[in-house]
C-alpha cells in the first residue's frame, strides 16, 4: 500500500486500517465547506480504485462525486455518522439487547442477549415485533424497526410484542450493548460449531480463545457459521485464516495500477476438517477467509452464494472535518478467483437456515439431528436458528416444513407437478403426497407435513411433543 496513505490513516479503531465492510449506505454530509469539498476530490482522485479523472468529480458536492463513482463502499462521514459506523463495525451500540431477523415480512426477535435489558424485561427469542413507542411496524423494514427501538443511553422504549398469539407490552431502559462475536457448541460428540457474526478488532483473539475451548472437549470437526457475516478487519480474517494455514497468503490485492500485493499468513494447521455454512449476506472479510480456506483444502463451503464484495476501503481523516472511506484494492483469492459482484459458490447448496445447518452437520461427520420447536423458533442440536413457522400445531396436529423434515429425515425430496405430488425417499423407506392431501398443508406458499405420517413411514424418525413444542430425532 501507498507509504502516503499509511502514514495519513490514523484513527483509535486498530493499527490495520484497510479493511473490508458490508454496510448500508450512509448519505454524505449536507452543506460541506469548499475546502471539505476540494479535499476529498482531491483524496478521490489521488487514491479510489478507479483511478478517477479531475472533469468526472470537477463543479460537484461530496455527496455527487460520491454517487459518481458508482461505488457503494465509498462513503463519506460527519463526525456523527462516523460515531455510528464505528460502534456498528465494533458491534456496539445502544438500545435493549435484542437481535432481529426478518421472515416474510415481519421482524422477529431472533436472539435476546444474555443479562441484556431486554432479557431482564421477559423478551423471548421467536417473539413477533409488534410497535415500539406506539409505532407500528407493520410493512416497515429492519432497519426503520431498529432506528425505533434504539436511542439514547438511559431513556426508555414502550415494546409491544405478539407471541404465541397473545400480546405483550414492555418498557424497557436502554443502555450501551456488546454484542457478543463468537458463539459456540457441541452438536454431537466431536462436531463443534463457532459461529461469527463479524470481524472486529478483537474478533481474531476472540476466535482462538473459543475454539481452544471447544479442542478441549474434544473437537474432531468443526463447523464455521458465517451466515449473514458482513465483514471488517482484514487483520482479523489474517489471524484467524493463520490458525489453519501455515504459511501462504489469505488473497491477492491488486491496487489501481494493477500491482498485486498478497496479504500473507502465517501460522499452524489443524488435524480436523472445516465446514463453513455462507449465504447471500456473507460478504467481505467472510468471503476473504472463506475463499483462501476453501484454496487451501482446508473447508468445504455449505450454503447459498455468498455476497461477492471483493474490494477494499481505507479510512483516510479529511483534514477540514470528517472520515472518507474510499475503496482503493480489489482482492482475488489464493488461487486467483474473482470475488466482486461475483462471490462464492458452495460445495453443497442448500437453502433453508435449518437445512443448512444441517447438512454442513451431517458433512462434519453428525449422526444423531435433534430439531426442536417453541416459541416460533427452532434449535438444531442445541443451536437456536431463527425459522419462525417452520414447524407449527394445528388442531392439535403438528406440521413441519417438508422440506425441513426432509433434511432432518436426511429423505431426498422430488416434487412431479403433473400430480401435484411430493415424493420422500430414503432407502427403501418412501412416501408420496398429493397437495390436496388433508395431512399436508400450504400456508405462505411453504408446504408442511403432518409429523405423524413422517413417524409411520420412516423408522429412524420419532417425535414427542408437549404443549407448544415439538422435538424431532433421527439417525
Amino acid at each position: 500500500m501507498n507509504p502516503n496513505l499509511l502514514k495519513r490513516m490514523k484513527y483509535s479503531v486498530a493499527a490495520l486500517l484497510a479493511f473490508l465492510l458490508l454496510i448500508s449506505n450512509v448519505p454524505a454530509v449536507l452543506g460541506a465547506s469548499a475546502v471539505q469539498t476540494d479535499e476529498v476530490r482531491e483524496l478521490l482522485e489521488e487514491y479510489h480504485l478507479s483511478h478517477p479523472a479531475d472533469e468526472e468529480l470537477a463543479d460537484k458536492e461530496i455527496e455527487e462525486m460520491v454517487d459518481a463513482l458508482q461505488d457503494p463502499y465509498t462513503e463519506y462521514f460527519d463526525e456523527e455518522e462516523w460515531a455510528r459506523f464505528n460502534s456498528d463495525l465494533e458491534q456496539k451500540f445502544v438500545g435493549v439487547g435484542i437481535v432481529m431477523i426478518d421472515n416474510g415480512g415481519k421482524a422477529y426477535v431472533d436472539e435476546v442477549l444474555a443479562d441484556s435489558p431486554a432479557a431482564s424485561a421477559g423478551v423471548q427469542a421467536g417473539d413477533l415485533l409488534v410497535s415500539a413507542d406506539g409505532l407500528s411496524f407493520k410493512g416497515k423494514p429492519l432497519e426503520e424497526i431498529q432506528k425505533a427501538i434504539r436511542g439514547e443511553e438511559g431513556t426508555s422504549v414502550a415494546l409491544t410484542v405478539s407471541r404465541s398469539g397473545k400480546t405483550l407490552k414492555f418498557k424497557i431502559d436502554r443502555k450501551e450493548i456488546q454484542v457478543p462475536i463468537v458463539k459456540t457448541a457441541l452438536l454431537d460428540k466431536g462436531v463443534g460449531y463457532l459461529a461469527l457474526s463479524s470481524f472486529t478488532s478483537e474478533a481474531g483473539k476472540e476466535f482462538k480463545d473459543q475454539l481452544e475451548k471447544l479442542e478441549n472437549k474434544g473437537l474432531t470437526s468443526l463447523i464455521l457459521d458465517l451466515r449473514n457475516n458482513g465483514g471488517g478487519y482484514v487483520s482479523a480474517a489474517q489471524d484467524i485464516a493463520g490458525l489453519f494455514v501455515e504459511k501462504g497468503v489469505l488473497a491477492h490485492m491488486r491496487n489501481r495500477e494493477g500491482v498485486d500485493e498478497p496479504l500473507p499468513i502465517r501460522g499452524s494447521t489443524k488435524p480436523y476438517p472445516v465446514v463453513i455454512l455462507v449465504n447471500g449476506n456473507t460478504a467481505s472479510a467472510s468471503e476473504l477467509l472463506s475463499g483462501a480456506l476453501r484454496d487451501y483444502g482446508v473447508a468445504k463451503l455449505v450454503g447459498t452464494k455468498t455476497y461477492g464484495k471483493g474490494v477494499v476501503q481505507s479510512i483516510i481523516p479529511v483534514k477540514s472535518g470528517g472520515m472518507l472511506k474510499v475503496t482503493v484494492q480489489e482482492y482475488y483469492t489464493p488461487t486467483g478467483k474473482k470475488v466482486d459482484q461475483v462471490g462464492l459458490a458452495p460445495n453443497l447448496t442448500v437453502n433453508g437456515t435449518a437445512q443448512q445447518l444441517i447438512a454442513a452437520y451431517r458433512l462434519a461427520g453428525g449422526r444423531q439431528v435433534t430439531v426442536s420447536s417453541g416459541n416460533d423458533a427452532i434449535t438444531v442440536n442445541g443451536v437456536r436458528l431463527g425459522q419462525p413457522g417452520a414447524m407449527y400445531r394445528e388442531k392439535n396436529v403438528w406440521y413441519v416444513d417438508i422440506k425441513l423434515a426432509a433434511s432432518v429425515i436426511g429423505a431426498k425430496l422430488t416434487y412431479d407437478a403433473k400430480s401435484h405430488s411430493y415424493k420422500l425417499s430414503n432407502g427403501s423407506e418412501a412416501i408420496t403426497i398429493k397437495t390436496s392431501d388433508s395431512r399436508l398443508k400450504i400456508k405462505d406458499g411453504k408446504s408442511s407435513i403432518d409429523v405423524r405420517l413422517l413417524k409411520k413411514t420412516f423408522s429412524g424418525f420419532t417425535y414427542t411433543a408437549s404443549g407448544s413444542a415439538l422435538k424431532l430425532v433421527s439417525g
